[in-house]
């Protein structure tokens, strides 16, 4: 029943996202109601709460990431407009002169009249006009060598003339009677052809950091390892106090650190294995990153009905819920990235599991414009969408499929194929057993495989049935036996009689055997296959996932979130999404990073190699090589 609830959870607001419709995220601020945001983005608040189904469960709350209907604009006045009005375009009237006689800016225009940003005014069209209690002011060159700059939430007056290079008293001389603290969205004057970029005198490169409320001198230098007088000193103002949502100067180095270790420690990867070194010495949360999810909710096929219906579609549509399941680990990524100061823009979806369904949306500026694109699961719409977007700019992955998936030059196949895994297996035992006695056992319907080992170990032993097991035996060698099978009936009798001849149960060992497999199907899930005597055996062989056991920080965060512990499809969500960010923060290319080395994480790892022979993509070569012991299964290589 929770797995139902969290699909519905999931899918309640897909039906808006089910079309071309473009979707962006936006975060709570300090302040913000719901009323509000629905009118800066002229919507109704139920569109909002259709979209977000934990706010009818928590509310609306500072820091929450909110999916919003609508385009991603240029352009955001911090000032909020108290109405609405309208003005129906006249002839040889410019945006231009609407914006003077309406006491707004050009921007403000277009953010209420998209079309705008693609269309140039025709007479007889009908405007959206705000309404401020102050009259909103263009941002021009003014006073001769000088231009207006808009106030950002927690700038101060020194860290503004710092910004522009002068003294904080030159810059009160340029707006007299100046307020202290600035107000947010207040304009002021500051030097023209000035970047506002600080100038560093230092060798460090610094990041701009706000402050969270309740953060002492001795809170941030557990976060970021800087005394007081360090802080003060990057930040002169400091010495007045730390004001509530201050933005201070932090050595990038220090910001860096913290985000690759604490900040990942919250959910569950801050070991060096997770934070791979050049991705924390070169990712950028700051810059925007513009992520679009292209999955199979086929809402379409699932809205019509009454909550009885819509369970019992819910349950027959499996692509549906593993979209759900896999989206529902991506959100929790994408929380997480927000909270570690990523910044991000996000757009879903629905492919609708068909190609016509992807043909549907792929004109969509937004998509076309993405950084990196997740999905679709099917290798026939992935390959539509891969055949229409091409600029290299574009990373596009593919989440699920290892097969038939055309591997042009921006396309990555995220999941090691069969053959990349079984080379991988075969290149482990080589490497570590090198002086190893193989021996190789298959049924009747898995001789291609005993062909592939043989060819790759000269020196094996075929063996023909169970019972010639024990001759085939080296005692005092380690024995590699590579079982080909997935029948249940022939493994458990192979699995009983290589346990037997080894002696586990008796005190000294007959015979040091490992048990071994290129390809681990279902049947050894089966409830006749004995674990117990399978981790005896050190049963081991090549996965593309590894297990992340029953507890760890993202599991907490997942249960906490659903109410239900997550699939492999979350983890994978999770997994993915998370690689995707990190690796395109380091300079907004994910293709130019694809050669950092291997990224590990939950329950996946990304390497990805540049294959020619195929179309020139990418292909995932990060396996894990995994062994059943003492009853558990370990990560061994």
């Amino acid at each position: 029943m929770r797995k139902i609830l969290l699909l519905l959870s999931i899918l309640i607001g897909i039906p808006l996202l089910a079309q071309t419709k473009q979707h962006i995220s936006y975060t709570v601020k300090e302040g913000d109601t719901l009323e509000n945001i629905a009118k800066v983005y002229r919507l109704s608040p139920n569109d909002i709460k259709s979209l977000n189904p934990a706010l009818a469960e928590k509310g609306l709350q500072k820091g929450m990431i909110l999916l919003l209907p609508g385009e991603e604009v240029s352009y955001f006045n911090k000032k909020q407009p108290s109405g609405f009005q309208t003005h129906e375009v006249k002839d040889k009237e410019t945006l231009y002169g609407l914006a003077q006689k309406y006491g707004v800016t050009q921007d403000d225009l277009r953010r209420y009249n998209i079309v705008l940003y693609k269309k140039e005014l025709r007479k007889g069209q009908e405007l959206t006009i705000p309404v401020y209690k102050e009259a909103a002011k263009e941002i021009t060159k003014g006073k001769e060598g000088l231009t207006k700059y808009v106030v950002k939430p927690g700038e101060g007056i020194w860290r503004i003339a710092q910004n522009y290079g002068i003294t904080q008293e030159a810059l009160e001389k340029l707006n007299p009677n100046l307020p202290n603290p600035l107000k947010e969205g207040m304009e002021i004057w500051v030097p023209a052809g000035v970047t506002g970029v600080p100038q560093v005198t230092t060798d460090k490169a610094l990041v701009l950091y706000q402050v969270e409320k309740g953060e002492g001198f001795m809170s941030l230098e557990r976060k970021f390892g800087l005394s007081q007088k360090e802080l003060e000193k990057l930040n002169p103002e400091l010495k007045d106090g730390i004001k509530l949502e201050a933005q201070i100067w932090i050595p990038k180095s220090n910001f860096l650190d913290y985000v690759a270790t604490a900040g990942l420690s919250q959910i569950g990867m801050a070991n060096n294995t997770d934070a791979n070194p050049k991705v924390k010495a070169g990712m950028q949360p700051a810059n925007t990153k513009r992520v679009s999810f292209v999955l199979p909710f086929r809402v379409n096929s699932i809205q019509a009905g009454n909550i009885a219906d819509i369970k019992g579609k819910l349950q027959k549509e499996r692509m549906t819920a593993v979209a759900a399941d896999f989206y529902s680990g991506a959100l929790v990524a994408l929380d997480s990235l927000q909270k570690m100061g990523f910044s991000l823009t996000v757009n879903v979806y629905d492919s609708n599991g068909s190609v016509q369904g992807v043909k549907a949306i792929s004109s969509s500026e937004a998509l076309k414009n993405s950084q990196v694109i997740i999905g679709p699961f099917a290798p026939s719409a992935f390959n539509a969408l891969s055949e229409v977007i091409t600029d290299d700019n574009t990373a596009i992955l593919a989440p699920l499929s290892n097969k038939n998936i055309e591997l042009r030059p921006n396309v990555f196949q995220t999941v090691p194929t069969i053959e990349v895994q079984q080379n991988s297996m075969i290149s482990f035992i080589y490497q570590k057993y090198p002086d190893a006695n193989i021996i190789l056992l298959s049924d009747a319907k898995s001789k291609d495989m005993n062909e592939k080992l043989q060819s790759s170990f000269l020196q094996a032993k075929s063996v023909d049935n169970i019972q010639g097991i024990q001759s085939a035996l080296v005692k005092g060698a380690t024995n590699i036996v590579f079982v080909s099978s997935d029948d249940v009936v022939f493994l458990s009798d192979v699995i009983r009689i290589l346990y037997n001849t080894a002696g586990i149960s008796a005190k000294n060992k007959n015979y040091n055997i490992i048990m071994a497999t290129l390809d681990k199907g279902e049947a050894y899930d089966h409830n006749s296959i004995s674990n117990s005597q399978l981790s005896a055996l050190k049963f081991t062989y090549p996965a593309a996932n590894r297990y992340a056991g029953e507890t760890n920080t993202f599991i907490s965060k997942y249960f906490k979130t659903y109410k239900i512990s997550p699939s492999k499809y979350a983890f994978r969500g999770f997994d993915l999404t998370m690689d995707a960010v990190l690796r395109t923060s380091l300079n907004g290319n994910f293709l130019k990073e694809a050669n950092i080395g291997e990224t590990s994480y939950q329950e996946n790892k990304f390497q990805y190699i540049k294959n020619p022979s195929k179309g020139g993509g990418y292909e995932n070569r990060a396996v894990y090589i995994l062994r059943y012991e003492d009853l558990q299964i370990s990560e061994i290589y």
